[in-house]
């Protein structure tokens, strides 16, 4: 019947031609595959990735524009071929730059792979066999385990989790840190001479962003790198730049009003954040009008914090708009030592701390400084160097903090209700310490948390700087005016 005819017109080809076809696409798949294995060296990225059958289908622009200037580091100077990657959760952080490890590895360069524990290496590894088995790389593959592989080309991408073993026995030409927050310090350290001797010497940092920690760190640093060379080293995007999860724009909403803020912007708009009891939320760390920054109609106010391993810390600035707001206009590290060796030739950096500190008490200005406990052999010297009956004299002033902690929570408490500007570009040591500040958890009272081994030596500075000592003089100098 010609309707019968019609009818089977439009089933289409059967199973068998459709079998035979896509044999014919798998063959023609392969034969390319085995061409682009045999130019690898000469491929470019997306080439690359034109030879993968990756399980989405094809990235995002965004993505293969992201992977092309972190490789294109390469032109720049050895010592500046670093990129650091902050993503939300979801946002394929570890495939894109396993994909970006493996191109690397197949042009014959030794790729190694930290994840910050055993655990983390599990959903690696599996992206290494996917790519790897649905690739033209695996017609270049020499030797291939569970956590490593290595290529014809003498190239190799090699998983393994981050300790200091690990790190200080490795060598290699490129090096990638997944979820870089949760990674050891102290091993992460350890792996300072990895890439020595290396031509290509690439560093890929990528995590979800995590306040006080290595990636945070990392991260400060290539910032300011970004203002002083003018090139990208930071690539960051939010789930709403992200398209296969802006399709979930409806869930993430319902997550931003169940989630607790800084847990939202951390996990899926990519934000440093503190959790529930960051201390201080008045505080201005970029674009400082200019006349704020160079405000001199006030005496100037220092602080100053002892500490002869860590250094000792000056800090200070001056009061505006009737003591409402505080401008820091000077940080800085006058140098370690212990007070034998203040006065000591052999040491000549800590020999002229003295030198550094006096102009912030003369000519009007006034110093503040920390008094009491170890720290009173350092006071005895200043004072010993300081004439008494001298207006410089009369421009110290030394304060105690007793040893619970109460007067510097009491210092603290006192600028919650004072805008505070501090210009992170010009001080950055000492706007982290700020901002990583945090009230203790379980206490059942304020009460700072304490880090024994790291004390925020620039933020006691800025404490002592501002405190109710000097500004009971400022005021009186106010006053006399």
């Amino acid at each position: 019947m010609p309707g019968e005819n019609r009818q089977a017109q439009n089933r289409g080809p059967g199973p068998i031609t459709e079998a035979i076809n896509q044999e014919l696409d798998r063959d023609v798949k392969e034969a390319i595959w085995e061409i682009l294995a045999s130019r690898v060296v000469d491929l470019s990225y997306r080439e690359y990735l034109a030879g993968i059958d990756l399980p989405y289908g094809e990235d995002e622009p965004w993505q293969v524009r992201t992977a092309e200037k972190k490789l294109g580091l390469v032109e720049l100077p050895l010592h500046q071929r670093e990129s650091l990657d902050k993503r939300p959760r979801g946002g394929s952080k570890t495939f894109d730059a396993m994909k970006m490890a493996l191109f690397l590895a197949s042009k014959g360069f030794k790729c190694i792979w930290f994840s910050s524990g055993r655990d983390q290496l599990k959903q690696p590894k599996i992206y290494l066999d996917y790519i790897i088995n649905n690739s033209f790389l695996k017609y270049l593959i020499q030797d291939k385990l569970k956590e490593s592989v290595d290529f014809i080309t003498e190239g190799s991408l090699y998983l393994t989790n981050l300790t200091e073993l690990n790190a200080r026995s490795a060598r290699a030409d490129a090096l990638f840190y997944d979820e870089e927050s949760q990674a050891d310090e102290a091993a992460y350290r350890a792996g300072v001479s990895i890439l020595a001797g290396s031509e290509l010497g690439m560093i890929f940092h990528f995590s979800t962003p995590v306040k006080a920690t290595i990636f945070e760190e990392n991260h400060d640093r290539l910032k300011r790198r970004e203002v002083l060379t003018g090139e990208q080293f930071i690539f960051s995007c939010t789930w709403e730049d992200i398209g296969f999860l802006y399709k979930k724009k409806e869930w993430y909403l319902e997550q931003k009003d169940i989630l607790p803020g800084w847990y939202f912007r951390q996990e899926h708009e990519a934000s440093f954040e503190l959790p529930s009891g960051a201390i201080f939320q008045n505080v201005i760390y970029k674009d400082i009008p200019s006349w704020i920054q160079t405000y001199n109609k006030s005496p100037l106010v220092s602080g100053l914090d002892w500490n002869p391993v860590a250094g000792h810390w000056v800090v200070g600035g001056r009061w505006l708009l009737n003591d409402e707001a505080f401008v820091v206009q000077h940080a800085s590290n006058l140098g370690v030592g212990y007070t034998h060796q203040l006065e000591d030739p052999e040491f000549p950096s800590t020999a002229r701390i003295y030198e550094r500190m006096r102009k912030y008490f003369i000519n009007g200005a006034k110093l503040c400084v920390e008094d009491g406990g170890i720290n009173i052999a350092y006071c005895d010297w200043l004072r010993r160097k300081v004439k008494p009956d001298t207006a410089r004299n009369k421009s110290i002033f030394y304060e105690e903090w007793d040893s619970s902690g109460v007067n510097k929570t009491n210092a603290v408490m006192e600028l919650q209700s004072v805008r505070i500007y501090c210009d992170e570009m010009l001080f950055p040591e000492l706007a982290k310490q700020i901002s990583d500040a945090h009230w203790k958890e379980d206490a059942d009272k304020p009460e700072l948390a304490k880090d024994p081994a790291d004390s925020p030596h620039a933020l006691d500075g800025l404490l002592h700087a501002a405190s109710r000592t000097l500004r009971r003089d400022v005021i009186m100098m106010r006053e006399e005016w």
